[in-house]
């Protein structure tokens, strides 16, 4: 059950936040390669957020989103809206401190744009052990829905790990084709071959090595978008949909009843 902070009084929050978990969810506005809009991460994250918490159990009350994230690797690309990764870092803690204040003991910080992961966990960690005081009384995480839902998306579809997430590829443009389809240029999209991939067109790895080495210029030489947008369908998208809500909603329902 959903309920949406901005819809509330000062009074009736006051009276739910320590009974109740709160949702802030974190997206981007940002290059989605040729074919999609800049702000495929906002809808994507709220189409989700809204969804699981239509579906969950419990009454989860879901704060405005965060538009704007850390995503200065895109700005050689137009329609970029960035913070700066220090910036990012500190608006998404002075939010969650902000809920804290009135009154929420129980927070989820639920991204959609994988820029803002780091930022995210260095925010809500900070919120419970930030130095100079004392351990705060309060349960928070903070996940990517993809994250979330990744083991059951690569179990009951035709995805397979490496394309969950991606960047405007065969994943996001399924979700946009299900959540914002009037949005989708199918024309760009027709005419657009392989992007970039993780290991190639954006962060290129260390033979032998877990970790990832990022370079100036990869997201140009992947044209802005991963694997292959072209094979992305409505109605896998739709599938993927409903995955991802189930399972966000069942993560919310288990920190809602901690």
């Amino acid at each position: 059950m959903i309920v949406r902070l901005e819809d509330l009084s000062r009074e009736r929050i006051g009276e739910l936040a320590p009974h109740r978990l709160a949702v802030l969810p974190t997206a981007s506005i940002e290059q989605h390669g040729p074919h999609l809009p800049v702000g495929v991460d906002t809808f994507l994250c709220e189409a989700v957020v809204i969804g699981a918490a239509q579906r969950a159990a419990s009454e989860i009350v879901v704060a405005p989103t965060l538009r704007y994230g850390d995503s200065a690797h895109h700005l050689p690309f137009p329609g970029v809206l960035t913070l700066s990764s220090g910036s990012y870092v500190a608006a998404v803690g002075e939010l969650c401190d902000s809920l804290y204040r009135s009154g929420f003991r129980r927070l989820a910080v639920i991204n959609g744009h994988g820029g803002n992961d780091a930022g995210n966990e260095i925010a809500t960690r900070d919120l419970v052990h930030g130095t100079g005081r004392a351990e705060r009384a309060v349960t928070v995480s903070a996940a990517a829905y993809w994250d979330i839902a990744r083991a059951a998306l690569v179990a009951e579809t035709d995805l397979t790990d490496s394309l969950i997430p991606g960047h405007a590829g065969r994943f996001e443009t399924a979700l946009m084709m299900a959540v914002r389809p009037e949005l989708v240029n199918q024309e760009a999209l027709a005419g657009i071959g392989e992007g970039g991939d993780n290991a190639g067109g954006r962060f290129r790895a260390v033979p032998g090595a877990s970790s990832r080495v990022r370079a100036a210029g990869g997201w140009q030489e992947g044209g802005g978008y991963t694997d292959q947008p072209a094979l992305a369908e409505a109605a896998a998208g739709a599938r993927y949909l409903e995955v991802i809500t189930r399972e966000v909603a069942a993560f919310l329902d288990a920190l809602a009843t901690r």
